[in-house]
């Protein structure tokens, strides 16, 4: 992320220099949200840095949820910066305005260049916040791409009008994705089940273990959209001793890490005389 933000900021200073020098609306718009995108890495960077703190006594599940936060954050910033260039990009369809595409073309393979190597070095990332981040960078790599090839017809037939046309392009690729993303983030925030995992599935997995005679109550969520938690009430079959259930407990502990990759699991052994009481679920 730091490589990231560095790369964007100076890259940012240079393009709003070679939009005003190429009357190009499509590199203006891409610098300035650019310049958006350096906030919300350099936002997204410090919460993910704080967010590897140790738990503590108030916040007992540690900080991971401050990736999250980011990852919001991020995306409304992708956002509204994408609607703001559809707002500026539309009036220019009609009045469309004459480029410096040799300026074009060149600041285009140098933002590839920067761009791409910043997403490659971003693309080892696995958490909602980091995979935000390379849908900026990515979606720089599509604009750049996208301003490169229209850079190269304009060269050849002079079509000012393909300028708003590029930026609107890329703008609506960008909410399009940003949505998706951000869609995904507040399905974590409102402790939905992982889209991984069936509540069913799990269920039916654990009551194929011996002495599990069934399974209710489960909840599945997220604290991040990497680390994943399970509550469950087990309900043993009839004669299993309280040692039998404490080993039972520990292998199902052991199934959920190994096959659906959860890291912790709160389980209430019952047996079948025993009332389960919980009105409120």
């Amino acid at each position: 992320m730091g490589t990231a933000f560095a790369l964007n900021l100076i890259f940012a200073l240079i393009e709003i220099a070679g939009g005003l020098m190429t009357n190009s609306l499509a590199i203006l718009s891409d610098a300035f949200h650019d310049l958006g995108d350096c906030a919300a890495i350099g936002i997204a960077w410090f919460l993910e840095r704080k967010s590897l703190k140790k738990s503590s006594q108030h916040f007992s599940y540690g900080f991971r949820r401050l990736s999250l936060m980011a990852a919001m954050i991020t995306g409304l910033i992708l956002f509204i910066g994408s609607s703001l260039i559809m707002v500026k990009a539309i009036p220019r369809l009609f009045a469309p305005q004459e480029p410096h595409v040799d300026g074009m073309i060149a600041l285009a393979c140098l933002g590839l260049a920067v761009n791409g190597f910043a997403a490659f070095r971003m693309s080892k990332g696995q958490s909602l916040n980091e995979r935000m981040i390379l849908l900026h960078l990515m979606e720089d790599v599509l604009g750049w791409a996208v301003i490169l090839v229209g850079s190269l017809i304009m060269l050849v037939y002079p079509m000012p009008i393909l300028d708003p046309i590029m930026a609107i392009g890329v703008a609506l690729w960008v909410l399009w994705n940003a949505f998706h993303n951000l869609k995904e983030t507040t399905k974590v925030f409102l402790q939905a089940a992982p889209s991984q995992f069936e509540i069913a599935t799990v269920e039916n997995s654990l009551k194929a273990l011996p002495l599990v005679q069934g399974v209710h109550h489960t909840h599945i969520w997220s604290i991040d959209g990497e680390h994943h938690i399970l509550t469950a009430h087990i309900t043993v079959q009839i004669g299993a001793s309280i040692e039998a259930a404490h080993d039972l407990k520990t292998k199902i502990k052991e199934h959920l890490f190994e096959k659906f990759h959860i890291q912790e699991a709160t389980l209430e052994i019952e047996w079948p005389n025993q009332k389960c009481v919980d009105p409120t679920h």
